[in-house]
């Protein structure tokens, strides 16, 4: 709709003008909220599945137990009572929300089962986690970067997996990721370092991993105020927020003791014993397999091989490029000694600073339980992979624009309009976005969607997990599942292979037989050892991460396989017969 000049006289062409401009200036508000629920949904919609699809995991007994003893003392007010030792290694936060989400449900009907509820947090942090990166990302980064990340993570089956188990790891994540995109704004408005520092104690009180992005936190803001600051004009510098700083160093350490009742009767000696425990474990060593073998300890490059293994190439090779590129970026501008290019050299800083931090801090963890141990480093790895994509394709339109027209355009890397309308047609500017928005989604789409409980899944250098990365999915009840469908005979004996209380037997109504009660009715079950002598049961269940440690299947049954549980080219578990004529 036009409106002429010469026609504003007119008191309704003064109406829709007020209009037009109010639409013109509310648009962009309410696309990004659209866009951030939209990604909400879409982040939900795989995990909620997953949760529901998937058999309980060792660790996710320990946790739930753990959540509903927590509950219980501290609604009881018993805090001095030695239960809260259970799990002390990890603090109670996550643990406790698990706990009070069970609680709610039991007092509604049990309208779901212990254990999907128990994976409720995980399931909404883990959502969150995909809205935040956009609604925080878009600012520092622009929609593009911050939409495209946000995609790829939503669909990665790595973080889907994980978000769909009863696990402290993505609530841990969700939070000190928010924190450390919060630090941008914080820039101008100072009163968002209170929140952060809410953020990252409650990431703490997750689990203790989360200080290990502390550091970067810190280097960007010392880095900025010291040497990007100064060189903007004296009127334009944000001033120095000393107050805000003193508050967000006092309120951090106090929001950390609030939310963790586990030490309030003995704060730092009983901090001190669980920070003990953590620097006695990585000093014995966790028997991991990786990179083909299994270890005690694992090198400081294994942070690299698990990303390269859990992303798409097409995500690290991109990362891997901004990493070598921005640095360049950040040395020409201090040599310039201009104010041209501050915005850009502030955020390439903002993103090479978090995401090389963290590769440095979390190398340092030489004990890998699982692959978990890494999720913070999605995150700022797929935003720097996007970001990387953004500047190839950049330099590819530049290319093809001097070879055509002998006059080479530039588009600004961190804008939306800009990217999807480099040269003025805006059929290649989407043509441009879908290519973006392909190469960072549809990788992680394809595995997603072709890999069975997700967890098996491998990027294009590797062919499943079976000898690169320790298969963390037992597949207990899935294979009892088809043993059921497949064998006629009832109550026949199982052995379900797995290492001392892997089925959580002693954990007091909380273990993998209170979570398949269906399948301890159809069947004789059993927790077995490896290295049990006597293994006379009519089938087994071994899991593959036994193999990989070396707990190999006996040279007796070696020959009796009849099925392997797989998630793509990943096998989770292998189901054994003593006589394969009764598998039908």
């Amino acid at each position: 709709m036009n409106v002429r000049i010469d026609n504003l006289h007119d008191e309704g062409a003064l109406h829709k003008l007020d209009r037009m401009q109010i639409v013109r200036r509310y648009t962009p508000t309410t696309r990004d909220v659209l866009i951030t629920l939209a990604l909400m949904i879409l982040a939900l919609i795989p995990r909620i599945i997953l949760a529901r699809q998937l058999d309980v995991v060792t660790d996710e007994i320990v946790y739930i137990f753990g959540g509903k003893t927590d509950f219980h003392l501290l609604t009881h007010w018993l805090i001095k009572e030695n239960l809260w030792s259970y799990n002390y290694e990890h603090p109670p936060l996550v643990k406790l929300i698990i706990g009070l989400i069970i609680f709610l449900n039991m007092h509604s009907g049990a309208l779901l089962s212990e254990l999907q509820v128990a994976r409720v947090p995980s399931i909404i942090f883990g959502s969150l986690l995909i809205a935040a990166i956009y609604r925080f990302g878009r600012i520092p980064f622009g929609r593009v970067i911050a939409l495209g990340a946000a995609l790829c993570l939503a669909f990665s089956p790595w973080l889907v997996y994980f978000s769909a188990l009863a696990y402290l790891d993505m609530t841990m994540t969700a939070l000190i990721t928010i924190a450390y995109l919060l630090l941008w704004p914080a820039i101008r408005w100072p009163q968002l370092y209170l929140l952060i520092a809410v953020l990252v104690a409650l990431a703490a009180d997750s689990k203790y991993t989360a200080a290990l992005a502390i550091p970067g936190m810190l280097l960007f803001t010392l880095y900025y105020y010291l040497l990007l600051r100064p060189r903007l004009p004296q009127e334009q510098q944000p001033t120095i927020p000393w107050r805000w700083w003193l508050l967000a160093f006092v309120l951090c350490p106090l929001t950390f003791l609030i939310a963790d009742p586990a030490i309030w009767p003995r704060p730092i000696p009983l901090l001190l014993h669980s920070f003990l425990y953590e620097w006695n474990h990585a000093s014995e060593g966790h028997l991991t397999f990786m990179a083909g073998a299994a270890s005690l300890h694992m090198p400081q490059w294994t942070i690299l091989y698990i990303l390269f293994a859990k992303f798409s190439l097409l995500v690290t090779l991109p990362a891997l490029f901004f990493l070598l590129f921005a640095p360049v970026q950040l040395v020409r501008f201090h040599l310039a000694r201009t104010q041209s290019g501050y915005q850009e050299a502030a955020r390439y800083a903002f993103l090479f600073i978090w995401l090389l931090s963290m590769l440095l801090m979390f190398s340092r963890l030489t004990i890998v339980v699982g692959t978990h141990y890494h999720l913070p480093l999605a995150p700022p790895l797929v935003l720097a992979g996007a970001t990387g994509l953004v500047i190839l394709l950049r330099y590819v339109a530049i290319a093809a624009s001097y070879i055509h027209t002998y006059n080479p355009v530039r588009f600004d890397t961190w804008k939306w309009r800009s990217v999807c309308g480099w040269d003025g047609n805006p059929l290649h500017g989407k043509l441009l976005a879908s290519v973006l928005i392909t190469a960072l989604v549809v990788p992680h789409a394809l595995g997603l969607a072709t890999t069975y409980g997700a967890e098996g899944y491998a990027s294009e250098l590797f062919g499943g997990e079976n000898t690169s990365l320790q298969v963390a999915y037992p597949g207990y009840r899935d294979g009892l599942f088809w043993l059921a469908d497949h064998t006629s005979a009832q109550r026949a004996r199982v052995g379900l292979v797995g290492l001392e209380n892997a089925l959580g037997g002693g954990n007091y109504g909380t273990s993998w037989y209170t979570y398949n009660g269906d399948l301890a009715a159809r069947f004789q079950l059993t927790e077995v050892h490896p290295d049990d002598y006597n293994l006379s049961y009519d089938y087994l269940v071994w899991p593959m991460h036994l193999i990989q440690r070396g707990y190999t299947i006996p040279p007796a049954w070696q020959t009796r396989v009849v099925h392997t549980i797989t998630g793509g080219a990943t096998i989770y578990c292998y189901i054994l017969a003593r006589n394969p004529a009764t598998i039908r």
